[in-house]
């Protein structure tokens, strides 16, 4: 038995191989060896191999400051994400399915437009005569107006903005799977809503907890726009020190001293939480077990006493309100998501010659100014060929990346999991430094192709966690029938497996492209004259000018995505209409 075993996981190798060289390919070309060429760089001084820069580091009072800076910004939005998006969590998983799915959408909105757009956003709501500003002179709360952006205020409240989508959703995965009868069954044994919650409610979502803080803090980690957009000149985070190195003073070395060191960061806290991360690829009985163990876990272990205390009596204190305080913070974090939008698209038709909110009058006069600049629509197709390229290269290699990894267990799968989805935490200035130093002297920067190439890095492991997904739901047993009619495995994949996946492959297909279409950070160091996307014009603007201009790219943005969910909803309604019909 055990020989036979060994040699139909020997038949498998071919196969598995097969399946993943394509997406290694690409990955070794565009992701490990840039990465590896950037740490090689940071040993580096001049001709000779040298620890200078590290010693700079550790002796620079100036990168220590950077770096508090940096660990208290991930630290503080780590925690208001939390505070914010665990209400609504919990609201969400409790409500219909149908109102559920609504919320949901009004959070993955704001998660899947152009976070330069949302920035540009908040420069508006935060400025003096912005609506937050108006709003507490009207209240009285303030008798002038309060100095909001460009400067830590302005930095913290963008981040919470951007990053709280990051958090909803591995709370509401973890929510959505306590079953509810539990918390039911202790109250009806005598015990309050509070401490139900707190003996319950709180461990089981314990996962979701971990997962959502470890996201938002390493994403903070190696964060680049929002902090360069609304902080002021002396708010910035390593990787502004980083890009600054490269870009304004030339200096190479040292700044790939400093990408190795965030990289170490990042990495450290990647592989502390690695089993969190891979537990996308276990199967049903291995989740029912992973959930065993954390219930079992959380009957054993017990926060301690003072603090267990203090937490049950402030919640005993609210739970009489507990109801309508849950829909206050709901609305109030809901309301932030959304809130960028309110101003971004009466600004749009504004007929003002200059940034005003609200407009003085509406017209389509900066739709007519952007269509009829060469340079914003030379922009807005480049990235559009670019991301669209890029988005069904990525779909291309993730397929067959994304069957291997449901459909076998071999040798090295979780550690290639973890490869694939890592561009998802590793800092793109660190990616984009490490290409910038590995293809610089080569025809390729400043091209379309290194576009493409850079896009489909960071697009695939969206793709790959969306498809792993679908193909965890897919109903193999169709599969198997039309293989036992004397299906061909190739021609069942074809008519049963990929059409019945069509859902998945359109959503990650979306996300692929947005991921391209909306980066900042690859274009800062790989483009060019002949090669300039539309997120670099509009980082350009909002720096140099801040117009309405950038309202109009929202708006066709906000548009399009809008048309893109609608597609997929009617293809996922066809879908499911032809397989209730078969089935009658």
């Amino acid at each position: 038995m055990k020989l036979g075993w060994k040699s139909a996981r020997n038949s498998r190798a071919p196969m598995i191989l097969l399946l993943v060289v394509p997406a290694l390919a690409i990955f070794a070309a565009g992701y490990l060896f840039p990465v590896a060429q950037l740490v090689l760089k940071s040993f580096r001084n001049e001709s000779t191999w040298s620890l200078l820069h590290y010693q700079e580091i550790a002796s620079s009072g100036v990168f220590a400051w950077v770096l508090f800076q940096t660990l208290l910004l991930a630290v503080v939005v780590t925690l208001a994400c939390l505070i914010l998006a665990y209400p609504l969590a919990y609201s969400i998983s409790r409500c219909p399915p149908w109102l559920a799915s609504l919320l949901l959408v009004l959070v993955t909105l704001p998660y899947l437009t152009s976070i330069l757009i949302r920035t540009y956003a908040w420069t508006v709501l935060l400025s003096p005569a912005g609506l937050i500003n108006q709003l507490l002179l009207y209240l009285g709360i303030v008798s002038e107006p309060l100095r909001l952006v460009f400067n830590k205020i302005g930095v913290y409240i963008g981040m919470i903005q951007v990053q709280l989508p990051l958090m909803v959703f591995p709370l509401y995965a973890a929510l959505a799977r306590i079953d509810r009868k539990l918390s039911v069954a202790a109250q009806s044994l005598g015990s309050s809503p509070a401490d139900a919650f707190l003996r319950i409610t709180l461990p089981s979502s314990m996962p979701g907890i971990v997962s959502g803080c470890t996201l938002v803090f390493l994403s903070c980690l190696g964060f680049y726009i929002t902090p360069a957009l609304l902080g002021g000149p002396n708010d910035y985070m390593i990787a502004q020190g980083i890009t600054i190195r490269v870009l304004t003073l030339g200096d190479f070395e040292a700044a790939a001293a400093q990408a190795t060191v965030l990289l170490a960061m990042v990495a450290t806290v990647f592989v502390i939480f690695r089993t969190k991360v891979a537990a996308e690829l276990e199967d049903e009985s291995q989740s029912s077990q992973s959930a065993k163990k954390v219930r079992d876990l959380s009957a054993t272990t017990r926060m301690p006493a003072p603090l267990e205390k203090g937490l049950q009596r402030a919640l005993e204190v609210i739970s009489s309100v507990r109801s309508p305080l849950l829909v206050l913070l709901s609305a109030f974090t809901l309301a932030l998501l959304v809130l960028p939008f309110v101003v971004v698209i009466p600004l749009a038709f504004s007929d003002a010659a200059y940034l005003s909110f609200p407009p003085p009058g509406y017209s389509l006069r900066w739709f007519t100014k952007f269509f009829s600049n060469s340079q914003w629509l030379s922009a807005l197709s480049f990235s559009g060929r670019t991301a669209l390229l890029a988005s069904l290269l990525a779909i291309t290699i993730g397929i067959p990346i994304a069957f291997a990894l449901v459909r076998f267990r071999f040798v090295g799968r979780v550690p290639l999991y973890l490869l694939l989805i890592s561009p998802m935490i590793v800092p793109h200035v660190v990616m984009a430094v490490a290409f910038f130093f590995s293809f610089a002297k080569t025809p390729l920067i400043g091209t379309a192709t290194a576009f493409v190439l850079a896009y489909t890095i960071i697009a695939t492991p969206y793709v790959v966690v969306i498809l792993i997904a679908g193909l965890k739901k897919f109903d193999r047993s169709l599969e198997q029938a039309a293989i036992s009619l004397g299906g061909h495995p190739l021609t069942a994949l074809r008519t049963v497996t990929l059409p019945l996946l069509l859902p998945s492959l359109a959503s990650a297909l979306v996300f692929a492209f947005i991921t391209g279409f909306d980066d900042v950070v690859y274009g800062l160091f790989v483009s060019g004259p002949s090669a300039t996307p539309l997120p670099i014009r509009m980082w350009d603007d909002i720096r140099l000018e801040i117009s309405p201009q950038i309202a109009v790219v929202a708006v066709l943005f906000l548009a399009s995505l809008a048309a893109l969910v609608a597609v997929k909803t009617f293809a996922s309604a066809a879908l499911h209409h032809r397989s209730h019909l078969k089935d009658i």
